[in-house]
């Protein structure tokens, strides 16, 4: 089945035609080849169509009749109200403008999750082996811009439903003097310290304000010029600076370490045997820091409940098209749906 897929951010909207080869009885794996994928910059188009639209003449052939995207922002009744930029979307008059048959729109994190199912071996690195069990549920956690969890619980003939969640913003519990302190040094600057307030990319920025109040190591000059110049740019330059400088190597190990112990909650309050999976777009640029045993540490340390943790497999997703895929079953789930909703012809 051929639709068309994009994964529509506030800075980048990425589309590409798909090819989604369903698992068989034989072999349980899904299978989407992407074609044409294309990178457009989201503020430079009024909406999603005249980028689609761009997309078609710049493929020079029409567009897939099914397509799906995941969106970053809400999404409710097929209908959003994107994030960052001054975009209202909604399916059926997407499905209207650009003459699909179907349109499917989903949260971008909903999609990341779906798109789980359809990465390969290779492109995932184990932070715990453990024990798959198909028929149980899988999490995914992953921080970028913010913090974003959801469950994948197994339904029949293979297919999933995601569960959404907004658990990034319940409360971070710190687990010992350390990240007491960092709660303390934070409810000076928040109301609500959040996971997302220290497991994000400005959270590293707050770990490095923190744990400099709290050791009295210095921040080191690029990365207080990187602060007060923009903000945003401070996270990666704290991450190159930990290779050397002794604060900004404390950040991360503390980074891995609280990382590990969210996603060991999310894996305990789903009982995700089928497996945890870490995404979102700092993981893979820190993974020397999740890999050092850090990272499972913070997972495995649950007292009593260690042992159900150590027999689940946790990995880091370094698929950078998994959006992608996740907003490809999208609109091959709705073809499907669709059928199975249309009344039976009479033969007679």
């Amino acid at each position: 089945m051929q639709v068309l897929a994009g994964d529509i951010g506030g800075t980048k909207t990425l589309l590409a035609v798909a090819e989604v080869v369903p698992a068989s009885q034989s072999d349980s794996s899904l299978r989407i080849d992407l074609a044409g994928a294309r990178r457009y910059d989201s503020r430079q188009y009024p909406g999603l169509a005249a980028i689609c639209q761009q997309y078609e003449r710049d493929e020079g052939r029409r567009l897939p009749p099914l397509a799906g995207f995941g969106v970053a922002g809400p999404v409710k009744n097929g209908r959003s109200q994107t994030t960052n930029l001054p975009w209202i979307l909604d399916e059926r008059d997407l499905a209207r403008t650009l003459g699909l048959a179907t349109v499917r729109l989903a949260n971008d994190f909903h999609a990341l999750a779906l798109g789980i199912l359809a990465v390969g071996q290779a492109d995932l690195v184990m932070l715990n082996e453990g024990a798959r069990d198909a028929s149980g549920p899988c999490a995914l956690i992953g921080a970028g811009t913010g913090l974003g969890e959801a469950v994948l619980v197994p339904g029949a003939a293979g297919r999933y439903m995601v569960i959404a969640s907004e658990g990034g913003h319940a409360d971070f519990a710190p687990r010992d003097a350390l990240e007491i302190g960092i709660l303390r040094f934070l409810l000076q600057r928040y109301q609500h310290v959040s996971w997302e307030r220290v497991l994000s990319g400005d959270g590293i920025v707050n770990l490095a304000e923190a744990l400099a109040h709290l050791t009295g190591l210095p921040l080191p000059d690029p990365v207080v010029h990187a602060i007060h110049a923009d903000r945003a740019s401070a996270p990666a330059v704290i991450t190159s600076a930990a290779e050397t400088d002794p604060l900004c190597r404390r950040v991360m190990q503390t980074f891995a370490s609280i990382y590990g112990a969210e996603t060991g909650n999310l894996a305990l309050k789903s009982l995700a045997t089928g497996g945890v999976y870490v995404a979102g777009g700092i993981a893979p640029k820190i993974l020397p820091f999740l890999s050092d045993g850090t990272f499972r540490d913070g997972f495995l340390g649950k007292g009593r409940m260690r042992h159900l943790l150590e027999a689940m497999p946790v990995a880091v997703v370094l698929q950078p098209n998994t959006a992608v895929f996740g907003a490809a079953l999208l609109a091959a789930n709705a073809a499907t749906e669709t059928a199975q909703a249309r009344p039976m012809e009479r033969t007679s």
